[in-house]
Order: C-alpha cells, then structure tokens, then sequence
C-alpha cells in the first residue's frame, strides 16, 4: 500500500435529489477546486463531468437532467490539472484497488500518451457512509480535461482500472475488458430486456463504442487532435444537451462530433 497525503476537503451539500443517471452505483466522480473544495455533488454518470467544464468556461449554469453546476454559485474549477474526487461506498478493498491496480494501470497508459502522470491523495474527513471505502482524490494532467472525449475517457480509464492485473501492461487490461476475457468494474450478471433483448450497460460496452476514438487519440495524440484552447473544444453554441449525450468517448468514436467539431476528425 502505498503512502499519500491526507488532504482537509469542504464537502458540496448533497441537494440534488433527482439526478437523473443510467449508472447506480459504482465509483462516483466530482470536480475538486485548486482550493480543495468539491466542487459539485458526486454523480456516477460521467458525462456530468463533461457538463460541469462547459458551464464552467462559457460562465453559465448548467442545468440537466437534475445535475446542475452554476458558476455563480459553485467553486472554480482547477484548469492547471485534472483534479476529480473519486469513491464506492459500497467497495470495501476501494482504496487497494485505487492506489494500487488503477495507478499502476493509468501509469502505464499516461507512459504510452507521454503525458503527466496522476497522483492520489485521501480526504480525511468523508461523509459517513464513505467512512469505511475512503474517499480520494486523482489529480492529472490537464490534457484530460482540453476535452469532452478525453475527460469521458479519463473517468471510463480509471474505473476499468480497477480490475487491471498487477504487472501486466495496461493495453493488454484494455484488449482483455474489449474482448470480454475480463470483467469491468461495474460488471453486472446480464439482464434481459423488455423485449427479450440483453442490456450489459457496462465499461466493456462502453469501451467497444468508444475503441476508434480511444486508439485514434494514443496513435496521434491528443495534442494534435483537440484545439489547443480548452474553450475551443466546448463551444458554448454546441449547447449543453449535444455536449452530455453527444460529445464524449463514444460520440468522438461515432462520428457525431463531426459537425460541431470538424477539427477533431482531420485524421
């Protein structure tokens, strides 16, 4: 186990009631502010992170889905680094899982992008119900942040980080959760549809939406996909509904960010 700073955070009330999200259980993420404040209320869906920046730069409040962050209101977020909240309060090996399995992993894979690598610290004064797993912080580079497809993939690397082997490299985790030889994190037996189709709803489908874009971004980098700005790649004329259901991972992967951002698909 290895030894991290413990850090004093000031927790966001927990407000919002009826966050509507597909995920219900599992890690959930929040922003942390430079000052170690959290900076919104902890979600499971990941595409509230992506929400959360673009109301963030164009200044204004985002309300979706029953997720809301107001910039008037709710702290900065850090822009000099990636610096998300992370917790399962219901996993009581989180923590080994966390600071060994996952940083081993996204280490690995920052190597490969020849990017900053994340460091962990420990909030030491967590709600209860989170008094047992732990609540940490992931601080990384703020290339994970320049945009919506690359903090989608940050959120979706550091849960299927959570059932990385020790030692092995961390393309071999990704190809081993791509082809079903390993189960995702958040792996539920399947569940037959209303219509007698099965919906996983896991990491693994995930990653299969978004694998063109995820080997599209190590082969050429991100610095050469994305604008250089941050806030070129979260135009405010997107609107916050194309940004969530339509800008992450999978949309990258998909095509259909082509139309708002052409430069993301020069290659």
């Amino acid at each position: 186990m290895y030894n991290i700073e413990e850090i004093n955070v000031e927790w966001h009330p927990k407000t919002l009631k009826g966050i509507s999200q597909i995920p219900k259980d599992g890690i959930e993420f929040a922003y942390v502010s430079e000052d170690n404040k959290q900076v919104h209320q902890l979600v499971w869906c990941k595409d509230f992170m992506q929400d959360a920046i673009f109301g963030f730069l164009n200044t204004t409040k985002t309300k979706i889905y029953g997720f809301e962050y107001d910039p008037d209101k709710n702290p900065s977020i850090c822009k000099n680094k990636t610096k998300i909240m992370v917790c399962n309060w219901r996993d009581q090996n989180f923590e080994q899982k966390l600071l060994n399995n996952c940083r081993e992993f996204l280490h690995g894979l920052e190597c490969k992008m020849k990017m900053r690598k994340t460091t962990f610290s420990k909030c030491i004064n967590p709600p209860p119900i989170y008094r047992k797993s732990g609540v940490f912080i992931v601080e990384g580079s703020p290339r994970w942040l320049i945009a919506p497809p690359m903090i989608s993939l940050y959120t979706l690397m550091i849960r299927i980080g959570m059932v990385h082997t020790m030692g092995q490299k961390s393309m071999d985790t990704l190809n081993q959760v791509y082809e079903r030889t390993l189960k995702p994190y958040n792996w539920k037996p399947d569940v037959e549809g209303k219509y007698g189709d099965v919906h996983e709803d896991n990491d693994a489908d995930y990653l299969k939406n978004g694998w063109s874009g995820l080997s599209k971004i190590i082969q050429h980098g991100d610095r050469r996909i994305f604008h250089k700005y941050i806030e070129d790649n979260y135009k405010e004329k997107v609107g916050i509904y194309k940004i969530h259901d339509f800008c992450g991972l999978g949309g990258f992967s998909d095509g259909s960010t082509k139309d708002h951002f052409p430069h993301w698909h020069r290659f």
